[in-house]
């Protein structure tokens, strides 16, 4: 045997060998990035590239947050700011999270840190954020001029009008199209579901205030062009206050002459929903419930004399779950309607990755 030629054969069939398997990893990794980069056109009108696949994503919002649990990107997520931790903080992991800061107040700094790799800032990073109310996307990405290979997506997910397409541009951004699809699929079905469940019924006259006030003569509502005005009126209820606003400030006094049917209250905590009776949650709660009847003149509204007095955990009302507190308010509205609120509420948890949970209500009293 010629050991020259055989070493030489040997040595060119293990260079093809690497060869092949060099194209195969380019292969891969072009597969990996196929579509990027891509663009989006944001809530605040600014389009958007996202350059290669996103592996790190920044979330200032609680509601953009939700998007990527029910996208089930949340393990791509390396950082998050206290209004997410506090909103959201029942998401699994999302406490553990990194915190950047709270709104008009962030770290940029420790943001463009988390997206370097090595010397540079790598194009793999996304800052999720709103368009309007806390963290606007107009602040951020100005104060991340200093980092133009991070992308900052601007999304008002807390609207009932937004969350749909939102969920599918931002499916765009992380390349998960066929995850929105089911979503929006499982959303608008709901939807139906509680269009038809309430079809025809009478519409009740409903008040709906706000948790933060300063007493009974500057008392917060939502108006006509609130999001919470559409999830009444999907409920086939009607909004006391006409005023085309998102929120009006009104008096006590001025409640009692709407008289209202039924009368809501918002409530703002940072758990999921409160803990069911007996709980130290629904003694706070009955005070509250209380504490309105004790309002002078309360004796006289018809949502008084009926007992249709309810507390509703607020968060609900935004972002992608406002379906579910769609389902709660029809089941307000019209008690004998098939429908089961409870249901849904399970339904969505479970989309969000997240234990059904059996001791926990988003309205009080709660409602069979």
């Amino acid at each position: 045997m010629d050991y020259k030629k055989f070493s030489a054969t040997r040595t060119r069939l293990f260079c093809i060998a690497v060869f092949v398997i060099f194209l195969l990893s380019c292969a891969a990794m072009a597969a990996d990035s196929a579509g990027y980069p891509r663009s989006i056109v944001d809530d605040a009108g600014r389009e958007v590239t996202i350059k290669v696949p996103v592996e790190k994503i920044v979330v200032l919002d609680s509601n953009v947050a939700k998007l990527v649990y029910l996208l089930g990107e949340q393990d791509k997520i390396i950082a998050v700011g206290d209004d997410a931790i506090s909103r959201t903080g029942y998401l699994p992991g999302i406490k553990n999270k990194q915190s950047v800061g709270t709104w008009h107040e962030y770290d940029y700094e420790m943001i463009g840190e988390l997206a370097r790799d090595g010397g540079k800032t790598a194009p793999n990073i996304v800052v999720l954020c709103s368009v309007n109310g806390m963290d606007p996307v107009s602040e951020i990405s100005s104060a991340l001029d200093g980092f133009p290979d991070i992308a900052v997506i601007g999304l008002d997910a807390y609207k009932m009008e937004n969350v749909t397409q939102d969920l599918e541009k931002l499916g765009v951004a992380l390349d998960e199209e066929s995850e929105v699809q089911e979503s929006i699929h499982w959303y608008n079905e709901k939807v139906a579901q509680i269009k038809s469940a309430v079809a025809g019924k009478p519409r009740p006259k409903v008040y709906m205030e706000m948790s933060a006030s300063k007493g009974t003569g500057d008392l917060n509502i939502y108006g006509t062009t609130s999001s919470a005005n559409m999830l009444i009126e999907l409920a086939n209820g009607y909004n006391v206050n006409r005023q085309p606003k998102t929120f009006s400030k009104v008096s006590w006094e001025w409640a009692i002459k709407q008289n209202p049917d039924i009368l809501l209250k918002l409530g703002s905590v940072d758990t999921l929903g409160w803990e069911a009776a007996p709980s130290k949650d629904t003694v706070v709660l009955e005070g509250i419930r209380n504490e309105i009847l004790s309002r002078p003149g309360a004796s006289y509204m018809s949502a008084v004399k009926s007992d249709q007095i309810y507390l509703v955990w607020n968060s609900v009302l935004y972002g992608f779950d406002n379906v579910v507190g769609a389902a709660y308010l029809a089941k307000i509205f019209h008690p004998d309607i098939d429908l089961d609120p409870d249901e849904i509420f399970q339904e969505y948890m479970s989309r969000l990755g997240i234990d059904s949970p059996k001791d926990r209500i988003l309205v009080y009293p709660p409602i069979g």
